[in-house]
């Protein structure tokens, strides 16, 4: 009978620790959204752009090179540093490697290369033509509505399991974006 009643006891205490511990974890995860900076929200979209821009553009090579091989990230025609405003715009990123993405500096020639081969000089001519659009002026809050709805592309995406066209691709970006609602 004592056995048993300090198995309870035991089973109590492990319960009550465990429950403590989730409560905590919950707590601590409420407190670190709290805390996020304007740069933490934007950190946080940009990765759900970026798996969006991977699953449009699965099973294509890099746009500046081909390449199927290794890491495939996704690369900005202008890059974050240069233009801050197109950081969101699925049309300025496509996969690109991690050799021309991060070791060549974004392959700036042979990533224009790739665009005019699969979209032609006047689509080219019209990605440059996005360096005019104004300063993006987003909140927290605008971020924080955006997030989900990216997930929501990202979900649907995942669940087409397939390789797009290219006339696919370039549609799925330009459709994502309005629904995304950051380019007006």
């Amino acid at each position: 009978m004592i056995a048993w009643s300090m198995q309870v006891v035991n089973k109590q205490k492990e319960d009550y620790k465990k429950r403590k511990k989730q409560e905590w974890n919950k707590e601590k995860l409420e407190m670190k959204e709290k805390l996020k900076t304007l740069s933490d929200w934007k950190n946080d979209l940009q990765k759900e752009i970026n798996a969006i821009i991977r699953e449009i553009d699965k099973g294509h090579g890099c746009i500046a090179t081909g390449s199927h091989s290794g890491q495939q990230h996704a690369g900005h025609y202008f890059s974050v540093g240069a233009n801050s405003t197109l950081r969101f715009h699925l049309e300025n990123i496509w996969l690109q490697s991690i050799h021309s993405n991060s070791w060549k500096g974004g392959d700036t020639i042979r990533y224009q290369e790739g665009i005019i081969a699969l979209y032609g000089k006047g689509y080219l001519d019209y990605l440059n033509s996005l360096q005019s659009i104004k300063p993006l002026q987003l909140s927290k809050s605008d971020i924080e509505e955006k997030i989900p709805i990216a997930r929501g592309i990202l979900k649907w995406l995942k669940l087409q399991n397939r390789k797009f066209t290219n006339e696919e691709r370039l549609s799925l970006r330009i459709e994502f974006n309005k629904k995304l609602q950051i380019y007006g």
